[in-house]
């Protein structure tokens, strides 16, 4: 399966949105979710879980453990490696 940069994007974007955090369209990607604290543990685990169910991906938890991978765009990259 093949997963769009952009799809993975634009699906962060709503999930961030959905939870009233909004960053700027040229922010974004270098947005460090972990460090603005705006996501507690059950919010990050809820949004691997949509990002499982929405594109049939299994997300191990060590993508999280990379902490570059905190950035939206590190993450979004992470993400579409591996599908």
């Amino acid at each position: 399966m093949s997963v769009q940069r952009e799809a993975v994007l634009a699906l962060l974007k709503a999930f961030f949105e959905a939870r009233a955090v909004l960053v700027s369209e040229t922010d974004f990607e270098s947005f460090d979710f972990i460090a603005a604290g705006v996501l507690d543990s059950f919010e990050v685990l809820s949004m691997i879980m949509h990002i499982e169910a929405h594109f049939g991906l299994s997300v191990p938890p060590e993508l999280l453990l990379d902490t570059r991978n905190a950035q939206v765009g590190r993450f979004t990259d992470a993400i579409v490696a591996l599908a």
